[in-house]
C-alpha cells in the first residue's frame, strides 16, 4: 500500500492464505488461527535436497563457523556470495538441515529473488507461531514476525537463498534476544548490498581438486558405474575448473551416454559444440535442471543495466578471450581497447568507464577482481566459454586485444618476469580463439606472436621457444605460404631456438634454408638478410667451423656498420660473435680489443644492467682468463654472475651458464688446465617480420 491508499483485488505473487473477502477498494487475507498450541520445532518453506554427492566443503566451512561468532543481540547476517554454479544454494542448505538436526526452534527457508515472496512467507510464518497480533495483512504481519524474532529467546535460523542487491533491508532480520538468532543468505552480488549493517561476506568459489575428485567418485558410485572413473578423471575436472555445477551436468551426461571420463573430455573439448551441448541440463544433475549457459550469465542482463550503462556486456566478452587465470588491469587503459569499447558503445570510452563496467562484472560474480600482481582480472573458464557461445564475434574484439597486449608489453622484458609471463599466457588463450584472425593475408602474423616467442627466448626458456616458433611457422605456412616473409621469419626464430637448445645440427640446416629463401625476396644488405647471415655464422662457430664463422661474421659486420651504424643493437652483437670467434681461433688480442669495445658500448648504449651488457662482462672475464689476465677476469665474472641473478633469477640459463664459468676461472686459475668455456651472448630481439 502506498499514499493511504487500498487497493482492490490481488496483484503480483502473493500469496492467499485462509478465505478472502473482498469488499469495494479493500483486500485483505483471513488467516484461520491454529487450532493446536504450536509444536517445536518448526521448518517453514522448502530446503532443498540434499545432493547425490555433496561434498562438505570442510575448509570453507571452517570460514563460515569462524566468522559465526557471538554479538550480543545483533544478528550475524553471513553471505554467501560466488558466480553460478559454486553451490552456494547447497552450502545453506548444509546448514538449515543441521539446524532441523539439531533441534533448533526455528528454521525458514526462502526464496528471496522475489521479495514480496519473502514478505508472504514472513507473514505466513507469523500465523503458524502465533505471534501476538498477526492479522491476515501480509507486510504488518511480516513486520510482527521480525519483532518476534528480535524479542523471543528460542533459536532460529533464516535462509534467505538468493538475494539480490535489490533485497529490501527490512526484510533482514536485525536483532535477536540472547544472540541465538542467526541469518545465512546467498547471493551473486558481492557489492555494497551485501556487505552492509552486520553482514559478513563469505566467498564460495568453485571444489578443490580433491573435493573434485570425491564427488565424481561418489556421485558414479552411486549410479553403478565406477568403470566409468578411468585415468582422464582429474584432467576432465580440470578442464571444468572444478565447477560443482558443471560437474553435476557432467557426471549426469556420463551416466546418461554410458561415457568414460577420457571420451567425455574429448567431446568436452570440442569446441564446435557450445557449452549447452557438451553440458547439458538433465535431471538428475543434483538439482541443477536449466541450461548452463543461463545459469552462469544469470546476472549479465542486471550487470549491463548498471552504471555505465550498456557496457558490462562487451567487457565480459572482451574478457573471456583472455586467459580465465588473470590479466593485467592495466590492459583497460590501453588505446585499442578503449577505441574498440567506444566503437561498439557509440560514444567515447574512458578508462575509468572500463574499470567501473568491471567493478559492476566483480559485484556480480562475472568476474573476480585480485590484488595479484598482474592478475587483477579473472574469471572462470566456463563463464568465458558460455560468454563466447553468446556473444557477438569475436573477431574485431581479439584484434584489439592483440593490439593491446603488443601496447603493455615491455620493449625490455628481461627484469618484468612476472608480467612477461601473464602476457605470454594471455597471448596464448587469445591466439586459441583468433588464429585465423592474428594470421592473415595480407597483414601477416601479427605483431603479438613474434613478440611473445621473442619473450619466451629472454626467458631461458629455449625448449618452449622452439616448440612455439615450431607451431607458428607452421601456421604460417597453412595461412600464408611458405615463402612468406612473416612465415620466413618464423622459421628463422625456431632455428635461433635449436641453436640456443644446443640442436646445432637441426639449427645449421633451418638456417642455411632460410638464408636461401630470404635472399631470393630481399638484396644482401637487407636487415633481415644480414640478421640470418649472424645466426648462421653463430652456429658455424658452435658446430667448429670457425673459419665459415669468421668470414661470415666480418661480412655481416661490415653490412651492418653500414646499414644500421656503430651503436644498434644488432651491430653490437655482431662485434661481440666476431670476437668469441677471434678467441676460439687464438687471436686473443684481438678477442680482448672487441669484447672491451662491446662491454663500453653496451655500457652506454643498454645501460649496466641490462642483460646483453652483463653477458658481455662474462665474455670479457672468459678472454681475460685466456690472457692471463686472472684479476680481470674474476672481477668481471663476479659482476656478470651478481648482475644476471639479480636481474633474470638464479635458474636462468645465463646466469647458470656466467655462474659455471665463475667456479671455472676460480677452480683452475691456468686456463690450460681447464674444461671449455663458453663466451655464448644471448641474441637481440627480433623486430617482428624479420629473422633473429
Amino acid at each position: 500500500m502506498q499514499d493511504g491508499q487500498v487497493r482492490n483485488g490481488i496483484y503480483g505473487s502473493a500469496t492467499v492464505h485462509g478465505s478472502v473477502q473482498q469488499a469495494r477498494q479493500m483486500t485483505f487475507h483471513q488467516y484461520a488461527a491454529p487450532a493446536a498450541p504450536v509444536e517445536w520445532p518448526v521448518v517453514i518453506g522448502r530446503i532443498p535436497p540434499k545432493a547425490t554427492a555433496f561434498q562438505p566443503r570442510e575448509e570453507l566451512r571452517r570460514e563460515i563457523d569462524a566468522a559465526r561468532g557471538q554479538y550480543g543481540t545483533v544478528v550475524l547476517s553471513q553471505v554467501l556470495a560466488g558466480g553460478g554454479g559454486v553451490g552456494k544454494s547447497q552450502l545453506a542448505a548444509h546448514y538449515a538441515r543441521e539446524a532441523v538436526e539439531t533441534g533448533t526452534d526455528l528454521v525458514l527457508w526462502a526464496d528471496a529473488a522475489e521479495p514480496s515472496a519473502v514478505t508472504d512467507l514472513y507473514a505466513r510464518a507469523a500465523v503458524e507461531l502465533r505471534v501476538p497480533g498477526a492479522n491476515g495483512e501480509a507486510e504488518q504481519d511480516a513486520e510482527r514476525f521480525l519483532a518476534w524474532l528480535a524479542a523471543t529467546e528460542r533459536g532460529w535460523l533464516i535462509v534467505l537463498d538468493n538475494t539480490t542487491e535489490h533485497t529490501p533491508e527490512q526484510l533482514w532480520p536485525v536483532t535477536s534476544r540472547g544472540g541465538r538468532g542467526r541469518v545465512i543468505a546467498t547471493t551473486r552480488h558481492r557489492g555494497a548490498a551485501s556487505t552492509g549493517g552486520d553482514r559478513t561476506l563469505i566467498d564460495v568459489s568453485t571444489y578443490s581438486p580433491a573435493e573434485s575428485a570425491a564427488y565424481l567418485g561418489e556421485r558414479l558410485e552411486r549410479a553403478k558405474c565406477t568403470r566409468f572413473l578411468d585415468a582422464h578423471a582429474e584432467e576432465l575436472a580440470e578442464e571444468l575448473g572444478h565447477l560443482p555445477l558443471a560437474l553435476a551436468h557432467a557426471a549426469a551426461y556420463m551416466v546418461n551416454t554410458r561415457r568414460s571420463c577420457g571420451r567425455y573430455l574429448e567431446l568436452f573439448r570440442d569446441r564446435s559444440r557450445n557449452l549447452d551441448a557438451v553440458l547439458p541440463a538433465r535431471t538428475g544433475a543434483d538439482g541443477y535442471r536449466g541450461p548452463v549457459t543461463a545459469a552462469l550469465l544469470l546476472a549479465l542482463d542486471a550487470a549491463t543495466l548498471e552504471q555505465p550503462i550498456g557496457l558490462a556486456g562487451p567487457v565480459l566478452h572482451l574478457t573471456a578471450l583472455l586467459d580465465p587465470a588473470g590479466h593485467p588491469e592495466q590492459l583497460w587503459n590501453t588505446e585499442a581497447v578503449l577505441h574498440h569499447l567506444s566503437a561498439i558503445h557509440g560514444r567515447p570510452v574512458t578508462a575509468n568507464d572500463a574499470l567501473d563496467a568491471l567493478a559492476v562484472l566483480h559485484n556480480y560474480s562475472l568476474v573476480t577482481l585480485t590484488d595479484t600482481p598482474n592478475r587483477e582480472v579473472t574469471l572462470h573458464a566456463l563463464t568465458a566459454r558460455a560468454a563466447l557461445d553468446t556473444g557477438p564475434d569475436a573477431a574485431q574484439a581479439g584484434l584489439a586485444l592483440a593490439d593491446a597486449l603488443v601496447e603493455l608489453w615491455p620493449s625490455e622484458d628481461y627484469g618484468l618476469q612476472g608480467l612477461a609471463a601473464t602476457l605470454r599466457a594471455n597471448t596464448d588463450v587469445l591466439a586459441g580463439h583468433q588464429t585465423i584472425n592474428l594470421i592473415q593475408r595480407p597483414q601477416g602474423i601479427h605483431m603479438l606472436l613474434f613478440r611473445c616467442g621473442t619473450s619466451l627466448v629472454n626467458a631461458g626458456l629455449y625448449a618452449t621457444s622452439m616448440e612455439y616458433w615450431g607451431n607458428l611457422s607452421a601456421a604460417g605456412e597453412r595461412f600464408l605460404g611458405i615463402n612468406h616473409r612473416d612465415t620466413l621469419s618464423a622459421r628463422g626464430n625456431l632455428a635461433q631456438s635449436c641453436w640456443e637448445a644446443g640442436r646445432t645440427d637441426e639449427a645449421m640446416s633451418l638456417q642455411e634454408q632460410v638464408l636461401t629463401d630470404l635472399q631470393r625476396h630481399y638484396d644482401s644488405h637487407h636487415p633481415a638478410v644480414v640478421l640470418a647471415r649472424n645466426n648462421l655464422a653463430a652456429t658455424y662457430s658452435g658446430a667448429g667451423r670457425i673459419e665459415d664463422a669468421i668470414s661470415l661474421q666480418e661480412q655481416v659486420l661490415t653490412d651492418l656498420l653500414f646499414v644500421l651504424g656503430t651503436d644498434h643493437p644488432y651491430t653490437l652483437m655482431a662485434i661481440n660473435n666476431l670476437a668469441a670467434s677471434y678467441l676460439d681461433t687464438g687471436h686473443i688480442d684481438n678477442a680482448v680489443r672487441l669484447q672491451e669495445q662491446v662491454l663500453a658500448d653496451r655500457q652506454r648504449v643498454l645501460g649496466t644492467g641490462h642483460p646483453h651488457t652483463l653477458m658481455t662482462s662474462n665474455n670479457l672475464g672468459i678472454v681475460y682468463w685466456r690472457a692471463g689476465r686472472l684479476d680481470q677476469a674474476t672481477t668481471m665474472l663476479r659482476q656478470a654472475v651478481e648482475g644476471l641473478d639479480r636481474i633474470l633469477g638464479p635458474d636462468h640459463p645465463d646466469t647458470m651458464l656466467a655462474r659455471k664459468n665463475m667456479l671455472l676461472v676460480a677452480q683452475h686459475p691456468q686456463p690450460e688446465a681447464a674444461h671449455d668455456s663458453s663466451t655464448r651472448s644471448p641474441s637481440s630481439e627480433a623486430e617482428p617480420g624479420s629473422a633473429v
